[in-house]
């Protein structure tokens, strides 16, 4: 694991919380919050090589980490509304 990828991890943790959030008193506030292990595990499960195509990859959190972490990650996101893969996510 490459200390890129672990600071890749972490920022997409960071710019993920605020999309994660929700109104106060519902249930996804308590929901668990990933630690940085946990963090850290994810991003080494990833790769930006070889290229994939959304019928290639197995989760919405797969494909959001290829759009925001790869250069062609853009590739996913075909209608530009932020949400890569959208039969996936």
């Amino acid at each position: 694991m490459t200390i890129r990828s672990v600071f890749a991890a972490l920022a997409l943790a960071v710019l993920a919380a605020p999309a994660l959030s929700s109104p106060a008193g519902s249930d996804a506030e308590t929901a668990k919050k990933p630690t940085v292990s946990e963090i850290i595990r994810i991003a080494a499960s990833y790769s930006c090589s070889p290229r994939k195509t959304c019928k290639q990859i197995s989760s919405c959190r797969e494909a959001m980490w290829l759009l925001k972490n790869c250069s062609w990650g853009h590739r996913l996101d075909r209608d530009n509304d932020g949400i890569p893969c959208e039969g996936t996510c």
